[in-house]
């Protein structure tokens, strides 16, 4: 195999597995109820360890990301796959409670270490001008593959529904997916190919901190999470507003949620590269979110004008997700050091996957306070402004890295 084949195939295949290692630990996200009846838990039980498990992402974040700068990358992508397949078969043996905090305790550990891993490994897949692509590409190959799996996993369960417990051979499979990626991986990944990794020491994790880039993306990224975490609100609106039925609803969603950014990330990544600054990408598509947003908020809950509101709410989905797409790809305009990308993206993540911990409650408390359009006013005013706050971001990294650039 020339070296350009395998360099693809290991991109493929990494990204194959960044697109899945979220299945197990969001299980409850398609297989709510199966998860409820086979495990024989309360709603109650299943938030006590899913905040097991977002409480420890958190606090490991960094720590996480210190491991992936100071390891060889493969060892610690394989590593954390395999963990992900043993947690996986355990979980399939249908556990209790007290396990399944365990099991969710750990998942936290395997999902962090692979995640800031993987955007180093992407990183480390292209040239700085190249970032937009591969981001791009890997985005897209991410939103096709988890639609896939929906599609097989949803297929298993129906397959083995008069089972005891059908979800057994739902994780059973995802297991077995896992342990074929991780030794897939193992034989096709590159060794680090930066600096060497063991040479940092604690005072260049220390010196990360001080980074102005490093902060910069983290805000740029929570302004983006912020945004993507209210538009998923788009779904019950055109339901409550404009009286979409529950099926074309499911339609919608599922083309909002997986199909869009297969196609839009890799080619807004693409355009990015050939614009030659990843901020100015990023500033258009903020604005544009901005104008769709506002054209959401403007529209009259007519059930007549739903094809509009449909097309309005999914070209604002693919922009969405061609911001997300090329965010990370920011990390080389901002000067974050490509050696401690790890401990980067640790401290990039803590900041910037936060809205999870606020976005819901705050909005959802909007839609139960004003019922109807109005509470949804709130939802597009809240995109418009972390949008904006999005703008000045960019903007604060384009002009840095001219004046950086200019005195190099």
């Amino acid at each position: 195999m020339n070296i350009k084949k395998q360099k693809w195939t290991a991109f493929i295949i990494l990204t194959i597995a960044a697109g899945l290692i979220y299945r197990v630990p969001y299980l409850k996200t398609v297989f709510y109820d199966p998860l409820i009846n086979g495990f024989n838990l309360t709603n109650a039980q299943v938030g006590s360890y899913m905040s097991v498990y977002s409480l420890t992402k958190t606090v490991i974040y960094i720590p996480g990301g210190i491991l992936a700068d100071r390891f060889d990358n493969r060892k610690m992508l394989v590593f954390s796959t395999m963990l992900l397949a043993v947690l996986t078969f355990w979980y399939a043996a249908i556990p209790s409670l007290t396990a399944l905090k365990i099991i969710h305790f750990l998942l936290a550990f395997s999902n962090v270490i692979f995640w800031v891993s993987f955007v180093k490994a992407i990183r480390l897949f292209g040239s700085e001008d190249e970032q937009g692509s591969v981001f791009g590409y890997s985005e897209g190959i991410r939103a096709v593959v988890g639609l896939l799996i929906n599609f097989a996993a949803l297929g298993i369960l129906n397959y083995f529904i008069a089972a005891v417990q059908p979800l057994r051979y739902v994780l059973s499979f995802y297991g077995v997916v896992y342990l074929i990626l991780g030794i897939a991986m193992w034989f096709v990944l590159p060794k680090e190919r930066s600096e060497n990794a063991t040479a940092t020491s604690i005072q260049d994790y220390i010196n990360v901190l001080k980074v102005p880039g490093v902060w910069m993306v983290a805000f740029l990224v929570l302004a983006a999470y912020s945004v993507q975490v209210a538009s998923e609100y788009t779904t019950p609106y055109l339901t409550t507003v404009f009286g979409m039925s529950a099926v074309t609803s499911g339609i919608i969603a599922t083309i909002r949620s997986y199909g869009i950014g297969i196609f839009s990330a890799p080619i807004i990544g693409k355009i990015s590269d050939k614009v030659g600054s990843y901020s100015k990408t990023i500033i258009a598509l903020f604005i544009i979110e901005i104008i769709l947003a506002t054209v959401l908020l403007l529209l009259p809950g007519n059930s007549n004008i739903l094809i509009a509101a449909i097309i309005t709410v999914l070209a604002f989905a693919t922009v969405m997700y061609a911001i997300r797409g090329i965010y990370y790809a920011t990390m080389g305009e901002a000067k974050v050091p490509v050696a401690l990308t790890g401990t980067a993206t640790g401290i990039i993540s803590v900041i910037g996957y936060l809205p999870d911990a606020y976005m819901n409650v705050m909005l959802g408390g909007f839609i139960d306070q004003y019922p109807g359009a109005k509470g949804f006013k709130f939802v597009f005013g809240s995109i418009i402004i972390f949008a904006s706050i999005g703008i000045v971001l960019g903007l604060i990294i384009y002009f840095r890295n001219r004046k950086l650039t200019a005195t190099e």
